[in-house]
């Protein structure tokens, strides 16, 4: 199954340029995965060393993974992941 994963465009540098990608997997974690096997570091960039999301905010269908299931979600091929960046500032 594909599924459409949406690129904002200060991230489009890590997904050579696109701004939509799909991926296969049934879990996030599985996307992921396969995310870095079309782009290399794709995975160091969005998940660190305690496998936990870092640097990004991921949203399935609207929906923050934090509130539900994070890299152990389910996906579906109707599914859309946003990949967000982190927002710093004060």
């Amino acid at each position: 199954m594909a599924v459409k994963v949406r690129i904002p465009g200060s991230l489009k540098k890590w997904f050579n340029g696109h701004e939509t990608v799909f991926c296969k997997g049934s879990t996030l974690a599985e996307c992921i995965n396969h995310l870095d096997e079309m782009f290399a570091g794709i995975r160091d960039q969005i998940i660190d060393k305690h496998n936990e999301i870092s640097s990004v905010l991921i949203f399935l269908n609207g929906d923050n993974i934090r509130t539900l299931d994070g890299l152990s979600t389910l996906i579906s091929t109707d599914d859309e992941i946003s990949i967000i960046p982190l927002a710093a500032g004060g």
